[in-house]
């Protein structure tokens, strides 16, 4: 009896342990909606509103094959394309295309391709706002890519210009850096070690100087930041 028992508690171990890995792992998009809060519909919307406006809101149109990352379950095998303009990503269902809200769904990284997105706290100017960044360099200190879209207005013809519909502009890719739990700050150069890390200013601009860094590289950035590691 002892030992049927014994048995039997190592079987429920054991069914216990597989239902939760899988679990920790799904890989289908329409697994995915019963899971996240998605919207059908707004994509619907979205479409509508769109083909009013010149150019394109994503960085890629193309869905490529990724991964997400939300409240530790990650989920693999999706068709994703990120949405600057937005600040989300889509996916590819059955159903059609959705949408992951990262104000409700709060998912924390994605993977798409050879590339990692991190969902960020950042300042600009005053504000502390949040956006999926791609992540270049994860260590203590993190360095990240800042992809905007924005939109700009139709503009009505004069006498020295022709109309000009409204149209989604691609800026300059932007460098941030920070540590994890803290809001990323831009990076803008050497000036801007004084601002993103105050007590090791005078350090990391000796290194700068020494190794004659001009930072205008991402790589250089990537290359003070392992240094800056180092110094943990």
């Amino acid at each position: 009896m002892i030992f049927r028992k014994i048995a039997y508690l190592i079987a429920l171990i054991c069914l216990t342990h597989t239902v939760s890995a899988q679990t920790n792992m799904i890989s289908s998009g329409s697994d995915m909606i019963n899971f996240l809060n998605t919207d059908l519909d707004y994509i619907k919307n979205k479409d509508a509103r769109y083909s009013k406006i010149e150019g394109s809101p994503y960085l890629d149109e193309s869905f490529q094959t990724g991964s997400i990352s939300y409240k530790k379950v990650k989920y693999v095998g999706l068709d994703l394309r990120f949405n600057p303009f937005e600040g989300y990503f889509e996916f590819q269902t059955e159903q059609g295309i959705r949408f992951l809200n990262p104000r409700v769904t709060r998912v924390d990284t994605v993977w798409v391709g050879d590339d990692t997105y991190l969902y960020v706290h950042y300042i600009t100017g005053k504000a502390t706002k949040q956006t999926f960044m791609k992540a270049v360099h994860t260590g203590p200190t993190r360095v990240l890519l800042h992809n905007e879209i924005v939109l700009v207005q139709a503009e009505e013809a004069t006498g020295y210009e022709a109309f000009k519909p409204a149209r989604f502009e691609k800026l300059a890719e932007s460098i941030y850096m920070g540590e994890e739990g803290n809001p990323a700050k831009e990076f803008k150069g050497k000036k801007s070690l004084e601002e993103i890390f105050p007590e090791q200013h005078a350090v990391l601009a000796k290194y700068v100087k020494s190794e004659k860094l001009k930072l205008k590289k991402v790589e250089d950035v990537i290359r003070l930041c392992k240094y800056r590691d180092s110094l943990h």
